[in-house]
């Protein structure tokens, strides 16, 4: 596979975003403050509570509808994901159309629309807004709720999404994250696993529709080439006849985390990185008086780039690819601070000392004055920015009024920013953040980073993937009753049965499609291998076949250049296996590793700059995952459902996680032995 995983490195670096390099040793002139004006508005409250605002913009012939539902929270408990699933499943027919109907319907108008659990929205041209408007007012008016196909379809996909993420860094960290701060009981808390989804049934939607999608709670904002008088006759049309009803919302009162600093510690073997995520509970609302002053505290603290985190871990020590910080507000609860980064494991501690020093310097020390012109010179750029779109102004009044802002909160938003002082900043940080009362949540590696952690002197708690509290994990186990040569030789028995079948394996075709988390739909692929190290790749793209490959001299490739180590590597190879090949030299047991509740043999790798870890199943031999390290980053592969295919056995879904990218493949079929041309590697 790893040639294959070659290929596929090099699509994503094609896909990957290039920043252009920065001068940051002079910071730019302050950009003037501008005056603010939300242009010709009109708010109104329909007889049946809804709320109506009105934007009107003639500089395209485009209209956009927004219909949102003032909704904090809502506890799934074991039904949870059907929310994430609400919005297509009331697309998936209603009482006049089928879902083929509609996607038709929809499809012909050249109309844009989305649906959620709280909200729903068209964006269409003027002339087509009125059947827009139609079929919109079908989908709130008259869902059924009762596509039973789709929702099998939707749990299914759920659930591979659900498998592939699962074994990430950033979805653990971010799942117990949400575990530590609101706890499992809370809305907020609770996560989606494989017994929920299958609990969901169709009248889970049902019963939410009924509760929940009433007008009362609702905000429409109408914004584009319409004019105030056609706003109100629509909003009438389409929404007056919505009836009103009574909307509960239990939202729990959540309680700050008052003990000293701490750190929670996922342990994850087969991490290369950590991921570390310093988190809080925070009392911020946007009518707080101080409110302005901690969002550009925080701003200067890790909004971007320009922010002292990013240029103190990233371009100062060159430890992650970004470190950054969140300040969330909330009207009705509390809202969240987050600092975050991935980082290599070696760092680890000293990126955290690095974090919390950061903290607490912009909670002590007011920030220079360079700092805070060049962060008001980045607002009142952006927020100029902001207001070209018409939907934003219409979102800044629709928050106004679910927030009971003043009316003029937001065209007075620059100004009171730009009044902030660099004194008043650490004040209303310290009162805000409590920066000694935060978690270090760090997901990683134990073996490797646990030790430098424990030496920071915090209290250290553990636990599992799901926030559950385990004990400390035990790390790696010294192996003393079996060798290298044993390990090996249940790889060969667990793939073929023996090493010299293994070695019959001449040429090899396998066939898939492969998802990649930057592009939506799965790509098919064919990859062809003839001994002793010919193989090519070709990927189903966009219309365009890719081909990468390498012939036995050099790579070709559709994509660019070759990378000459991997051509060297690539001469070395004597077969489809690595495992026949490797020296006493390059190969060594490192151990026992306990990995998602099944025993394994950790073998570490060393070829040149390359290095890899590979973890065996102590009892069936197979290889389940694959850390490979060498110049284009740290890549992670998973292999799954081993089943035969003429006398071998393959798994037939891996999953690779890199820096840039997620991939999953599904492999439909393994031809074992087939006849392949050398003129197929050209």
């Amino acid at each position: 596979m790893k040639k294959l995983l070659f290929t596929l490195t090099v699509i994503i670096a094609s896909t990957a975003m290039i920043f252009s390099q920065v001068d940051r040793k002079h910071p730019p002139k302050p950009l003037p403050e501008r005056d603010i004006h939300f242009g010709k508005t009109e708010q109104f409250t329909l007889s049946n509570g809804l709320k109506v605002i009105v934007v009107e913009n003639h500089k395209l012939p485009i209209v956009r509808i927004d219909l949102t539902l003032d909704i904090t929270a809502i506890k799934e408990g074991e039904k949870a994901g059907y929310l994430g699933m609400f919005g297509q499943m009331l697309r998936a027919g209603t009482q006049n159309f089928t879902k083929e109907d509609l996607d038709e319907k929809i499809d012909y108008l050249g109309s844009d629309f989305y649906i959620g659990s709280t909200s729903m929205g068209v964006y269409a041209l003027k002339k087509q807004i009125k059947p827009s408007m139609e079929i919109f007012k079908e989908l709130l008016y008259n869902p059924t709720f009762s596509n039973q196909v789709e929702l099998d379809r939707l749990k299914k996909q759920a659930k591979a999404e659900l498998e592939a993420g699962d074994k990430t860094p950033d979805v653990i960290s971010g799942r117990v994250e949400n575990v530590l701060l609101y706890g499992k009981e809370d809305a907020w808390g609770e996560y989606v696993t494989e017994k929920t989804l299958n609990n969901i049934t169709l009248s889970d939607f049902k019963t939410y529709y009924t509760n929940y999608f009433k007008p009362n709670i609702g905000y429409v904002t109408i914004v584009g080439d319409i004019t105030l008088s056609e706003a109100k006759t629509m909003a009438k049309e389409c929404f007056s006849s919505w009836k009103i009803g009574e909307v509960k919302q239990d939202i729990p009162t959540l309680k700050r985390n008052t003990s000293a600093i701490k750190i929670a510690f996922v342990d994850l073997p087969t991490a290369t990185q950590s991921s570390i995520s310093i988190i809080g509970l925070v009392d911020l609302k946007k009518s707080d008086k101080d409110y302005f002053t901690n969002v550009l505290g925080n701003s200067v603290l890790g909004d971007g780039t320009s922010g002292r985190l990013f240029k103190d871990l990233r371009e100062k020590h060159g430890w992650t690819y970004g470190a950054y910080s969140i300040l969330n507000d909330n009207y009705k609860r509390l809202g969240k601070f987050g600092a975050y980064a991935q980082v290599r494991n070696e760092v680890t501690d000293s990126a955290v000392v690095e974090f919390i020093k950061n903290i607490r310097d912009i909670t002590i020390k007011p920030p220079t004055e360079e700092e805070l012109s060049l962060k008001k010179s980045e607002y009142n750029g952006n927020f100029a920015l902001m207001l070209e779109k018409s939907e934003t102004v219409a979102r800044f009044i629709r928050t106004q009024m679910m927030e009971s802002l003043p009316i003029n909160f937001y065209e007075n938003y620059l100004k009171n920013l730009n009044k902030v002082t660099a004194k008043q900043i650490p004040i209303s940080l310290n009162k805000t953040i409590y920066p000694d009362n935060l978690i270090i949540l760090v997901v990683g590696n134990g073996e490797e980073v646990l030790d430098g952690l424990e030496k920071l002197g915090y209290p250290i708690e553990f636990y599992d993937k799901f926030g559950n509290p385990v004990n400390k994990p035990t790390g790696i186990k010294e192996v003393t009753d079996i060798t290298l040569e044993e390990v090996l030789n249940k790889f060969y028995v667990g793939v073929a049965g023996s090493k010299e079948k293994l070695e019959k394996l001449k040429s090899l075709i396998i066939e898939g499609e492969m998802k990649l988390s930057q592009i939506p739909q799965p790509l098919p692929f064919v990859f062809k291998f003839l001994a002793p190290n010919k193989n090519i790749t070709l990927i189903s793209f966009m219309g365009q076949t890719i081909k990468q490959g390498f012939d036995g001299i050099n790579i070709f490739s559709s994509m660019g250049e070759s990378d000459k180590d991997q051509i060297e590597e690539f001469k070395h190879q004597k077969g489809y296996f690595p495992e026949l090949f490797y020296t006493d030299s390059e190969a060594k047991i490192e151990g026992k590793v306990n990995i998602d509740g099944k025993e394994t043999y950790k073998i570490s790798i060393t070829n040149g700059n390359n290095k890899k870890n590979i973890y065996y199943d102590s009892k069936t031999g197979l290889k389940l995952k694959e850390e490979a390290t060498g110049k284009i980053g740290t890549a992670i592969t998973e292999f799954y459902d081993y089943k035969d295919f003429g006398g071998y056995k393959f798994p037939t879904k891996i999953n690779t996680i890199t820096q840039e990218q997620n991939m999953s493949q599904f492999i439909k079929k393994y031809t074992i032995n087939p006849k392949i041309s050398d003129e197929e590697f050209k």
